[in-house]
């Protein structure tokens, strides 16, 4: 206790002499003592107080330059600066008791490495255009949890932009696009599982309704240089067939190629709704075609035309040809010609299916030709009652009949109200006045004798070639209304 008194004492005394020790001291002669009287005297010098007083702030400076305390037991604050390793500190030791020296105790700290502090995360700075180490982080997080498809790079784009509002989207915070405080949290604490994807319901597929068959309410557009015959193809043709079916001259669908059955379904047409009936359909049928007074027909007879029988030939015997091979009684060529071979399978027709086999083509065996029930050649003889096999009696090849000299008169229509057909092999007046023209017109160079031979066939073809009609050699209603009527409309 005592010493601890003692070492108060001497701190207190070094507290009052630290100053004087420091700038010095100055004695005056006159308060020299009165024993120094003596021949011995003291030349103390004269010191000069400096101009500024001592500070009694502590100094801390690098390792190049030791620094003096002048007070004892003072807090020093060290810099902060990174360019500063180690400090040296110079204190002075207390003055002991015995008036002895002072001391000087020299000391070196070396700080802590400087370590800077991290800047925080800006706050609601995160937009579209912003970069940085702070997007690549969103991006990761994004990334991480299915939001965002595009590169971590740092960029705030577009791509960015949209992830941050899917995810806000998702988690029900404001969608704007910014990654402020609230958008962070909820990225922080958001687990990394995929972006969840909506499906959406399908909807029930409606039940699509039945369209019915669009009547024609108006014509197509065509020129008056429109010519629809055998061979053409196209929209035209379409758009007629699909009519001709409307009215119930022809059957199936519009294939846009004018094709026999297509022929034979416009004579049906002309002969119900013209004068003429020459296949061909220009500007004048097809006026009558898509007028509104057009006649429709309701029986098979008006796809194949009138009644044939054994003799005739064309596009009508072509047809029928075509569906008794369909239904397995015709075996031969669709060649258009009324032959045996035909007139056999019109019989076979007739009888499997209960109507008197005659071998004609009537409306009768046309209705049921292109009816449901029409039986086929297998079904009739998988019903048939086996009868005795009988050799058919062959029928002898019809020999043209040379036609009555009135057929027509001054080349008018015929009484059925048609002219008649001329074919090689016929003769008469008919015959006659058919040369007679066709040698006025330059197409015959033989002999005017009323027999349709060799000659006269190919002076045909070639009036037929010119005139654009189908090249057979046989003179048609077609060919003799153009050949006698120079100013008729052709294909009219």
């Amino acid at each position: 206790m005592k010493h601890r008194r003692l070492l108060k004492a001497a701190l207190a005394a070094l507290l009052i002499l630290l100053p004087l020790i420091l700038s010095g001291c100055y004695v005056a002669p006159s308060e020299l003592p009165a024993n120094n009287s003596g021949g011995d005297s003291l030349n103390f010098p004269t010191y000069q107080p400096a101009t500024n007083p001592p500070t009694n702030a502590p100094v801390v400076t690098s390792t190049d330059e030791p620094v003096v305390i002048n007070q004892l037991n003072t807090a020093i604050p060290l810099p902060t600066s990174p360019t500063v390793n180690t400090w040296t500190i110079a204190t002075v030791a207390p003055i002991s008791t015995d008036g002895g020296s002072t001391g000087i105790t020299v000391a070196t700290v070396t700080p802590l490495p400087y370590t800077p502090t991290p800047s925080p995360t800006p706050q609601g700075s995160l937009k579209l255009g912003s970069n940085g180490q702070d997007v690549r982080n969103v991006q990761s997080k994004l990334k991480a949890l299915g939001f965002y498809k595009g590169t971590v790079d740092g960029d705030f784009g577009a791509a960015t932009e949209a992830a941050v509002k899917a995810f806000q989207k998702q988690y029900k915070l404001t969608v704007d696009g910014k990654v402020g405080p609230s958008t962070l949290k909820a990225l922080a604490s958001a687990r990394a599982t995929a972006k969840p994807v909506a499906t959406a319901t399908p909807k029930k597929a409606a039940t699509p309704k039945r369209t019915a068959t669009p009547r024609r309410t108006s014509a197509p557009s065509y020129s008056q240089n429109t010519y629809l015959r055998l061979g053409s193809k196209g929209t035209a043709v379409r758009q007629m067939q699909e009519r001709l079916i409307s009215l119930g001259y022809l059957t199936g669908s519009a294939s846009g190629t004018f094709d026999e059955a297509t022929e034979a379904a416009v004579i049906a047409f002309q002969k119900r709704n013209t004068s003429y009936a020459d296949g061909v359909a220009g500007p004048e049928t097809l006026r009558a075609l898509y007028s509104s007074s057009a006649r429709k027909t309701s029986t098979a007879a008006g796809i194949v035309g009138n009644s044939l029988r054994p003799g005739a030939n064309g596009a009508a015997v072509r047809t029928v040809q075509r569906k008794l091979k369909e239904l397995g009684y015709y075996k031969g060529d669709v060649d258009g010609d009324y032959g045996e071979a035909t007139t056999a399978a019109v019989q076979a027709f007739q009888r499997a299916n209960g109507l008197t086999a005659d071998g004609i083509a009537g409306s009768s065996t046309f209705a049921k030709l292109y009816s449901s029930s029409a039986k086929t050649a297998r079904q009739a003889a998988a019903t048939a009652t086996p009868k005795p096999t009988r050799r058919p009696t062959a029928t002898p090849r019809r020999t043209p009949t040379p036609l009555p000299p009135n057929t027509y008169m001054r080349v008018t229509a015929a009484p059925n109200g048609d002219y008649a057909t001329l074919r090689r092999g016929y003769t008469g007046s008919p015959v006659t006045r058919m040369q007679q023209e066709l040698k006025k017109q330059g197409y015959y160079t033989g002999n005017v004798d009323g027999v349709f031979g060799e000659g006269t066939e190919n002076a045909v073809k070639a009036f037929q070639r010119s005139n654009g009609l189908n090249t057979d050699g046989v003179a048609g209603p077609a060919t003799l209304r153009a050949l006698f009527e120079g100013n008729f409309p052709f294909g009219s």
